[in-house]
């Protein structure tokens, strides 16, 4: 015979113990009926003839007690040490038998790294938590699902969508510090780039899906103590509406947008113009993007502003076709919703009315079930690009100017 490996094996010989287990039944079975009948005769014969078949009739019956014994428990030890010794020959027999795979762990170096660093988050914006926590919320909206998207995109086999997501979250991560993520994501695009499916690219995207779970908590967390300051700093303030009004009422044309808990909810209130400082340099506004509006939200922080538009365009260049394939695709519904409401978000953080109308209606129709036509998908699809064409000349005329 041969065996997996192409050696030659001696055939399968007939056990020591099977032969010796078939002789001590037989002689165990032999001497109990011959016991049991002499015992019976010894208890009715008077005399030393009745006495000697008693004691014959016992010893037979604990011969065959003894041969029980070693038949029964003492060679079950031996045989369980002939099938572990036959276990391990079949292993080195057959090389293809793999170990079990240990779970996934990180690395030593990525192990260290912070999951989210909301100190060195807030030394970038200049203490300024508003804008932290806009951004996070951001992120939460565009890039918590990353993870799986890129696990589903490997297992499709879609490279170059597992390349696209995880470029787009290797920047994002990086100003935002989360580390890890950041860290696995530029490993899954290096890895990515091979063009080919390998177990150190599965290993890395699932890698990149675990680390989002701590990521995840530990913004909540950050934001829910934004909320729980912003509510104390509320309750502290008379008319917080009017204030911020007077503050940016010098701006004509400027409106002010009042949101409550719900996103889904909000009014746009006209802010009267008060006297306007002649002597200011203005600019014609964008009808697509409100600049002036989202520098004064941002305090006249120009710096941050041009960051928020940077990440705008990163993120959501060419999201207007992924939006109108989700929408003509049946079942992808919930999917179109999610990009239409992601979007709305983003519009109203950056001042961007138009966008922010068109997927109003659009988000309104999908959650009660109505159709959405292509052409709408289309509308918001070119508003978006005129919105982040806006914005990319906003960043050329600052580069300009710098």
């Amino acid at each position: 015979m041969k065996n997996a490996s192409g050696k030659g094996s001696a055939s399968p010989k007939p056990s020591r113990h099977s032969t010796v287990s078939f002789i001590g039944i037989g002689i165990g079975i032999g001497l109990i009926v011959v016991a049991l009948p002499s015992l019976y005769l010894g208890a009715t014969m008077p005399g030393v003839v009745g006495y000697s078949l008693i004691a014959l009739s016992v010893m037979a019956l604990v011969a065959a007690l003894g041969i029980g014994y070693n038949l029964l428990v003492k060679n079950k030890g031996e045989t369980l040490l002939d099938a572990e010794a036959l276990s391990g020959s079949a292993i080195e027999m057959n090389p293809t038998i793999e170990p079990v795979s240990e779970p996934l762990s990180l690395s030593a170096d990525v192990e260290a790294m912070v999951i989210f660093d909301s100190d060195y988050l807030l030394d970038t914006m200049d203490g300024d938590r508003d804008m932290v926590t806009m951004l996070l919320e951001v992120f939460v909206d565009e890039h918590l699902d990353d993870g799986h998207k890129i696990v589903k995109a490997l297992q499709a086999g879609d490279f170059d969508q597992v390349q696209m997501i995880s470029h787009s979250l290797k920047g994002v991560s990086a100003s935002l510090g989360t580390e890890q993520i950041h860290a696995l994501a530029e490993q899954v695009e290096r890895e990515v780039k091979k063009q080919a499916y390998s177990e150190k690219l599965e290993n890395l995207c699932e890698l990149l899906k675990m680390v989002f779970t701590p990521a995840a908590l530990a913004i909540q967390a950050f934001l829910d103590e934004s909320a729980d300051i912003k509510s104390r700093e509320s309750t502290q303030e008379n008319n917080p509406q009017s204030e911020r009004a007077e503050e940016i009422g010098h701006k004509e044309g400027i409106y002010l947008e009042v949101t409550d808990s719900n996103p889904d909810n909000s009014s746009v209130m006209a802010v009267e113009p008060s006297r306007i400082d002649e002597s200011t340099e203005t600019t014609a506004p964008s009808p697509w993007l409100d600049v002036d509006a989202l520098r004064d939200a941002m305090d006249g922080d120009e710096e941050t502003v041009c960051m928020l538009l940077e990440i705008f365009i990163e993120d959501n260049a060419g999201k207007g076709q992924v939006l109108l394939a989700a929408a003509s695709e049946p079942g992808q519904q919930e999917h179109a919703l999610n990009i239409v409401h992601a979007l709305k978000g983003v519009a109203v953080n950056l001042s961007a009315r138009p966008l922010r109308e068109c997927c109003d209606v659009a988000e309104a129709k999908f959650k009660q079930n109505e159709s959405v036509s292509i052409e709408e998908c289309r509308e918001i699809e070119q508003t978006l690009n005129q919105t982040i064409a806006s914005a990319q000349a906003y960043l050329s005329k600052s580069a300009v100017g710098a």
